[in-house]
């Protein structure tokens, strides 16, 4: 009889992981669409000198939210694979911003890892478990493939990369809350500031103060 129990609960399991799959899919697609839209129908290489994030990144973020709200009633949180950078990051996040450097340098190990992320015979978002920021995650890094895959379809001018630069420390200073591994999210948005430099024709990057300035929550 116990038996019989087991493997009519790891058959549900597994059928509930299926429709967790997909539906992280579906919500990542939409996340994707979203990003890839918003890079696909600007001029980057004529673009004017960045004066705020760029609305897109703000809606991306509001969706985000809005689904941690939703899956935060259904799931529980999860575990975060914190390092010290990360901890610190999480104490402060109920009182103000946590300064970050905007420079992040992976290891190896964490190269290694993202071949295989983009690799196109692995899954990209791997095995949701059931908890919120699994499925957060998991949704994050389709969006966040996306944006790299867009990001190198274009050509960028010196103000069109700055302007990536801006969107993308804004996108890491909401998003490191929704992911179980803030190095991971951190890796992902540096690889997407990378191709848009090596897209770019005139790669002058923006000072990191005038980033956090334009970023600063009006």
């Amino acid at each position: 009889g116990s038996i019989m129990r087991e493997n009519a609960s790891s058959g549900i399991n597994a059928e509930y992981g299926k429709i967790l799959t997909r539906y992280v899919h579906v919500k990542g697609v939409s996340v994707s669409q979203m990003i890839h839209t918003s890079v696909k129908t600007r001029d980057w290489l004529s673009a004017v000198e960045p004066r705020n994030v760029r609305a897109a990144m703000k809606r991306v973020v509001e969706e985000l939210t809005e689904l941690d709200t939703q899956i935060g009633g259904l799931f529980e949180e999860g575990i975060v694979k914190t390092t010290n950078s990360d901890s610190s990051r999480r104490a402060l996040s109920h009182g103000g911003r946590a300064s970050s450097k905007y420079k992040y340098t992976p290891s190896d190990t964490e190269s290694s890892l993202l071949n295989k992320l983009f690799s196109d015979q692995v899954e990209i978002f791997g095995e949701i478990q059931f908890t919120k920021l699994s499925i957060l995650t998991g949704i994050i890094k389709i969006g966040l493939k996306a944006f790299l895959e867009s990001v190198r379809l274009r050509t960028f001018g010196k103000f069109g990369l700055q302007q990536i630069q801006v969107d993308v420390y804004y996108l890491r200073e909401y998003l490191w809350r929704f992911v179980e591994e803030e190095r991971l999210l951190n890796y992902l948005l540096e690889e997407v500031v990378s191709s848009a430099m090596d897209r770019c024709v005139e790669p002058v990057t923006m000072e990191p103060s005038v980033i956090m300035l334009l970023t600063e929550p009006s």
